[in-house]
């Protein structure tokens, strides 16, 4: 009941909005998987993002993110966001979540010939977590290869801790093996 109410807001603001492309993102190894979508507004450097991440051990994530993109220059080999997530996390110890600030960075220069690198960090303080959580932390790393135009695979790192009265509750830590299509 707690992940119903907390999809249907996400629902509504993204099916409410006119978007003008975006990226669905997959990503798994032997003991995790997460999908992640991304839209960008129609007419604005606006990018709404939704996630989900499921872990057999450590539990499950869920994110919900606006991010300002830099759209200066579309053909720009560095693409860089700031913005904030909701994220709630569901383990054996704890429900709660967080509001967090920070951004995303990813740079792919033509002369690489499709490879490229990219990453996220997100921190939220004690005074934007919920319940018991005092803060959390959320930070990426990848290489990415272009396969397509509108496909890249990449190998990634995420890690995502929060810390409550308890002590550390570790949510990801983990590599893992991705697949990024745009639309």
């Amino acid at each position: 009941m707690k992940l119903l109410r907390l999809l249907a807001p996400i629902g509504l603001l993204i099916s409410s909005a006119v978007h003008a492309g975006g990226t669905l993102d997959l990503s798994i190894n032997d003991s995790m998987a997460g999908l992640d979508y991304d839209a960008t507004r129609m007419g604005s450097p606006m990018h709404v993002t939704a996630g989900f991440l499921h872990h057999e051990d450590d539990g499950d994530l869920m994110s919900f993110g606006l991010n300002a993109v830099d759209v200066r220059s579309q053909q720009s080999s560095l693409r860089i966001g700031v913005g904030g997530k909701v994220y709630g996390y569901f383990t054996d110890a704890n429900d709660s979540g967080a509001l967090a600030i920070g951004g995303f960075a990813r740079y792919m220069p033509p002369e690489l010939n499709g490879l490229g690198f990219g990453g996220h960090v997100y921190y939220a303080p004690s005074v934007l977590s919920f319940s018991t959580t005092e803060n959390l932390v959320d930070v990426g790393a990848r290489v990415e290869f272009m396969l397509l135009p509108t496909a890249m695979v990449y190998l990634g790192y995420r890690f995502v801790e929060a810390n409550d009265e308890k002590g550390d509750i570790e949510v990801v830590n983990a590599g893992h093996f991705g697949l990024r299509i745009n639309f």
